[in-house]
């Protein structure tokens, strides 16, 4: 995990539907993302740092990159857990790593990081960590 240090983590169930495969009966590379997505909102749900708190305190923070591994092949009907997984970093940005895995078997899946940057507004990158980001830093005791 690079220099960033693990700090807090949520996991998220998503049962594959059937849209969700393609003719290889393989859950579509896309949907992945998606996967991520709901995983970050529910952290975000969980530990109070959605995208409307980032909002409400005057900032974006659009997905810079994104990387995923392919690990394994999912299909319709199996059951994944998605974790996801805060790491400490400093300046204007929110790093995760995620696991994804198969929960009838444990298979690994897919690995995955995002990293997003603050920006106003207006566009501009900020990078220094926003006043709220450091409160919410303090409340959970990641310093």
């Amino acid at each position: 995990m690079k220099e960033e240090e693990t700090i807090l983590s949520y996991e998220q169930r998503v049962q594959v539907r059937f849209s969700e495969v393609d003719s290889i009966r393989s859950v579509w590379h896309g949907h992945y993302v998606q996967y991520l997505e709901d995983a970050r909102e529910a952290f975000g749900r969980e530990y109070g740092l959605g995208y409307m708190t980032i909002f409400e305190n005057g900032y974006f923070a659009p997905v810079y990159e994104l990387n995923l591994h392919y690990r394994r092949m999912a299909t319709v009907d199996d059951v994944l857990l998605v974790k996801i997984i805060y790491c400490k970093t400093i300046g204007g940005k929110i790093v995760f790593h995620y696991v994804v895995t198969r929960q009838s078997d444990n298979e690994l899946i897919l690995t995955a990081e995002s990293v997003q940057l603050f920006t106003t507004k207006e566009g501009e990158f900020s990078p220094l960590e926003p006043e709220f980001y450091k409160q919410w830093k303090q409340k959970w005791n990641i310093l």
